[in-house]
């Protein structure tokens, strides 16, 4: 049994006026809020800590990416037990068509969501392993001994092509938009270890923060964090307030986007 600390945060930004990012952990979306706490993974649960960036406009992206992590949970509290990595991933990546297909078909039967789509990604258990999903081009990073390393692959035109003079946001995967979709999907449980951070976020983050900037945040709230657990009665800095402060940076450096994360803990044995 190991236990997982959270915190998680999703803001307009500071200039849209509707958010269109979605955040689901463990069966519960969030949007406009911020939460913390923690939880236990067993070979019996199963946890999803994932984000989804809506794209279509007002409504539509709102609708796409509630869409993608109802679509998400319903699924992976459905699977059957005893599938291989192997054979998860294969369902995990048919998931991602299917859902594909029904956000497209929705945005068919209702015309004012033409055009709607999300990027997903996050992370996921199963039986004890540990998953990591990516579709689009919001964000996944390991934060290790003061270290931020990006896991997931951007799948943006600019990433692909090398050429900076292409918006960062247009990408050529995401569920409900374009002609198709694809996860990448991969089995990290061997590779997690104590103390290990994970940031899932938007690219409202990314976008307005460097990766040097987002380490040297964490960095400072993990030192804090330490610091004042053993003087409680310091100032906390508080796991409620970690992914807020990504936010808070964000929104400081222009918060042109909806900006969400979640940073996911994976405590020591006790």
């Amino acid at each position: 049994m190991i236990r997982l600390t959270f915190s998680l945060a999703s803001d307009v930004g500071c200039l849209r006026h509707n958010n269109e990012d979605m955040i689901l952990l463990n069966g519960e979306l969030f949007r406009d809020e911020q939460n913390s706490g923690s939880f236990y993974m067993t070979r019996e649960s199963r946890f999803e800590a994932c984000v989804a960036d809506g794209m279509g406009g007002h409504e539509g992206g709102e609708f796409a990416s509630e869409l993608a992590t109802q679509f998400f949970d319903d699924f992976l509290t459905d699977l059957q037990p005893g599938l291989t990595s192997e054979q998860l991933i294969g369902l995990i990546r048919q998931w991602a068509v299917t859902t594909h297909q029904r956000i497209v078909d929705k945005s068919l039967q209702l015309p004012q969501y033409t055009g709607m789509g999300t990027t997903f990604v996050g992370l996921f258990s199963y039986e004890d392993k540990v998953f990591s999903i990516n579709i689009g081009d919001s964000r996944l990073y390991r934060f290790r001994k003061g270290i931020l390393r990006q896991l997931s692959t951007d799948h943006s035109v600019a990433s692909v092509t090398g050429d900076s003079n292409i918006p960062t946001n247009v990408i050529y995967n995401s569920l409900g938009a374009g002609n198709n979709a694809f996860a990448d999907v991969e089995d990290i449980s061997d590779r997690i270890m104590p103390d290990d951070t994970y940031l899932i976020c938007s690219d409202g983050l990314s976008d307005m923060l460097s990766d040097t900037e987002i380490e040297h945040i964490l960095t400072q709230t993990n030192t804090k964090t330490h610091t004042d657990s053993a003087q409680p009665s310091a100032n906390p800095s508080t796991a409620a307030s970690i992914a807020n402060q990504l936010i808070e940076a964000a929104k400081q450096a222009g918060g042109k986007d909806n900006i969400s994360a979640i940073l996911l803990t994976f405590c020591p044995d006790a």
